[in-house]
Order: C-alpha cells, then structure tokens, then sequence
C-alpha cells in the first residue's frame, strides 16, 4: 500500500505528464519529502522545469496548456469560463502553472473527482505493478510513457475507471511495453 508521500508524488506524475510515475522516480520524491515536506514545492517546480514537461507543453500556448491539463488530469476539455479564468491568471503571471494545476485539481467537480481519483488509483497500481527490472527498465523507454498515458486517459468515467483498475488490465499493458521496448532493441538482421 502505498504511503500518503507516496500518494501525494504520484499525483505530480498524473498532474504535470498525465502518467504513471517510475517506481525510481517515486521512491527518490517520496523518500524526499519524507525527509522533508517542503520538497513538494520543489518538485513541483522540478517537474515543470522538466525536459518531460517542455517537450509536452513547449510549443503551446497558456490556452492550450489549461486546455491539455484538463485532458491530462479530468479527461474533458475544459469548460470556457474555466479554461478563460485560468488562461488569464497565467497570461497576467497573476499564478505560475504549478499554482494552476494544484488549484485545479482542489476545486474540482464531482465527475471530475471521479476520473482523477481513477486515473490516481490506477496510476498508484500501474507502479506497483512493475515490479521485475525488465518491466521498470522498459518502462523508462519515452515510447512507454505515452502508452501509460494512453492507459490513465482511457479513464473518462467510474466504468472505465473500474475497468483500467483491474491487475489484469495493467499487467496486459505492462506486457505491451515490456514487448515494445524488446522489439525496439531487437537487431535488425538481413535475411
């Protein structure tokens, strides 16, 4: 089971990349905020200083990163008054991102607090879940975090989240990356 530091780094990963978190990564934040909980603070400006994060959110504008969080963490386009409100704290530097997604995520809405917390409970399994070196090391793969991704966004709903929820869902994924990951450091041999 996983701790409440624990809990609280893998909101991040679903938060800032929309993904499961590395058992790595998850340990390494958790073991630091357990030392110390203004860490928090500090990964999150970690995270979104990231190469991860730039390389999903460079190129856009702050319309379309509030319009990409809630993609990210509630599985829905934004509603305009929301995406208009949060547009503007960032285009006025009135919040920094890391201010928009935690305020997003407290102010929630029930249909929203149903997918995030799915999308959560399911991230927390799927990381739990790679537990042999071949499953954690294929899973570090930039191609694997998409199909993770892919994974939690399929949650849209208490059905769908139940349905990802299930080990043997997560393990098939797990499979699909590990297989992935072998296939692309296969060599190629020429018949």
């Amino acid at each position: 089971m996983a701790t409440s530091n624990e809990i609280k780094v893998q909101e991040m990963y679903v938060q800032y990349f929309g993904r499961p978190a590395d058992p790595s990564g998850l340990d390494f934040w958790a073991s630091a905020v357990d030392s110390n909980p203004s860490v928090l603070q500090q990964i999150q400006r970690d995270f979104s200083g990231s190469a991860e994060y730039r390389e999903m959110y460079g190129n856009m504008s702050n319309r379309e990163v509030v319009n990409e969080i809630y993609l990210n963490v509630f599985g829905r386009q934004g509603d305009t008054e929301g995406v208009n409100f949060w547009t503007s704290a960032l285009d006025s530097n009135t919040l920094t991102i890391n201010n928009v997604i935690s305020d997003m995520v407290k102010h929630k809405g029930i249909d929203d607090s149903i997918v995030y917390n799915g999308r959560l409970a399911v991230a927390t399994e799927f990381t739990d879940r790679l537990d042999t070196q071949a499953e954690i090391d294929a899973y570090l793969n930039p191609s694997a975090f998409g199909l993770a991704s892919d994974f939690l966004g399929s949650i849209k709903d208490i059905t769908t989240a139940s349905m990802a929820i299930n080990p043997d869902a997560i393990d098939a994924k797990i499979v699909e990356i590990v297989g992935i990951s072998t296939a692309a450091e296969a060599p190629l041999i020429l018949g």
